[in-house]
């Protein structure tokens, strides 16, 4: 029986088919469609009334806007076993619409999972006459092992549906396309060690038979290079990590072609962090109601970060206490709009802010309470509001580098004129960043 036995050793490993073939009168081998979310997943059909070769072509079905069965037509062909593409140049297809209009995105390396790491894609500008596309490969040696060999996404041209017919859709060996010119977005990034960015703007332009084709190619693309890995670090997906104070040089290759742009990462000492918790709270918990503090039972509040806002916010701990962190704060909504508070019997609003970032004039830190009023809803007629503005001169005064209790009197906010219906508060204005506890209002 032992003689018997298979060395595995010895096998090479399975190669993946290169069959570039993606619709030929009928879908490719192993190919499936997958619409994309959102979109019309009826929009795509095999019609045998109109082709450019062959017995049938694709009919894509681009809805109007408010068509209930998707607002626009999209989705991938997706093989089940990968394809070594590394072979081909280029997708290649015949197309025509029934009106002259702009295909928004139309490429390869997308398959439908989220995931995907080597997507490109360009616009095409369609006519009513059948025309053969190249869409060149970026890097085809990048392809060795891809599941998405087409997929398309357009909506409405001015508010006007329309079809699209492929025909012959195939990657193929071409022999027009040359001087492959990449780029990469330039930009000059202030960063303090420990944030990331990814390199933006990654495309690269072909000349195609005598034409620029340019393609919107994902990083994974390229090769990045750091000037200086020990300020800030770059990964094959082009994401860069600030790891030190210094500044780094972020360039970046396709195969072998120097990518245009560069990214200037300038990294300075993460600001300081608060040491100590916020002071706890010594108001008697039956005058309270409370937004957010370890100290009492919190009312619910639907967001620490309204939809409309301009900043990041996050929950951390500081010596075991939670702490909402506000970072590039220009503005923060704070919203109990499901169930709002009544705050009729309370006489003062309590804060607890720690900053890094200098309060000197001219920082303002501003606190808005917004009241709906009666009716109890947004905008009803009847909403109240007022905003007080905050700085190192006020009665509290910011600070910087340490805890500063804000108890502010209600009656201080004159314009707030009902307060059955509380249900938005707004921070805003500089310092931007700026760690918050202990929200509440008591009497």
């Amino acid at each position: 029986n032992t003689g018997c036995s298979r060395d595995l050793n010895t096998l090479e490993p399975a190669e993946f088919p290169t069959d570039g073939v993606v619709f030929f009168d009928t879908f490719g081998a192993g190919l499936n469609f997958a619409a994309f979310a959102g979109s019309k997943l009826d929009a795509l059909d095999i019609d045998a009334s109109e082709r450019f070769r062959g017995s049938a072509a694709l009919r894509v079905t681009v809805p109007v806007p408010t068509d209930p069965s998707g607002s626009f037509a999209g989705g991938a062909f997706v093989a089940s076993v990968p394809r070594d593409l590394t072979g081909y140049h280029a997708l290649t297809f015949w197309a025509r619409s029934s009106i002259a209009a702009t295909l928004a995105e139309v490429g390869f390396g997308n398959d439908n999972t989220g995931t995907s790491r080597f997507p490109a894609s360009t616009s095409l500008a369609l006519s009513t006459t059948w025309t053969k596309y190249i869409i060149p490969i970026p890097l085809s040696e990048k392809l060795e092992t891809e599941r998405g060999l087409f997929y398309f996404a357009d909506g409405a041209d001015d508010g006007v549906g329309y079809d699209i017919w492929f025909d012959e859709v195939q990657f193929e060996r071409v022999g027009t396309i040359i001087n492959s010119r990449p780029e990469i977005a330039a930009q000059t990034l202030n960063v303090q060690v420990g944030a990331t960015a990814t390199v933006q703007g990654t495309r690269v332009t072909f000349d195609v038979a005598g034409t620029d084709r340019t393609m919107n190619a994902t990083p994974a693309y390229f090769t990045f290079t750091s000037s200086n890995p020990a300020a800030a670090t770059v990964s094959e997906k082009g994401l860069i990590e600030a790891v030190g104070v210094g500044t780094s040089v972020i360039s970046a290759k396709l195969g072998s072609v120097d990518a245009a742009g560069t990214v200037t990462v300038n990294v300075g000492e993460a600001p300081p962090e608060p040491t100590e918790p916020a002071p706890t709270p010594t108001q008697d918990a039956a005058n309270v109601i409370s937004l957010f503090s370890n100290a009492y039972t919190d009312v619910f509040v639907d967001t620490w970060s309204a939809g409309f806002d301009d900043a990041d916010v996050a929950d951390v701990q500081v010596a075991g206490d939670d702490v909402k962190l506000y970072t590039n704060l220009v503005f923060a909504g704070i919203e109990f709009t499901s169930q709002t508070v009544d705050a009729t019997a309370m006489t003062h609003f309590h804060m607890d802010i720690w900053t890094p970032d200098p309060t000197a004039a001219p920082a303002e830190f501003k606190i808005k309470l917004v009241d709906f009023g009666a009716d109890g809803a947004f905008d009803g007629g009847d909403d109240t509001e007022h905003e007080l503005v905050l700085t190192d001169a006020t009665m509290p005064a910011i600070a910087t580098g340490s805890w500063v209790g804000l108890d502010l009197p209600l009656a201080d906010f004159t314009g707030l004129t009902t307060t059955g219906h509380v249900a938005q508060l707004i921070i805003s204005g500089s310092p931007n960043t700026v760690y918050v506890d202990n929200v509440y209002l008591y009497k």
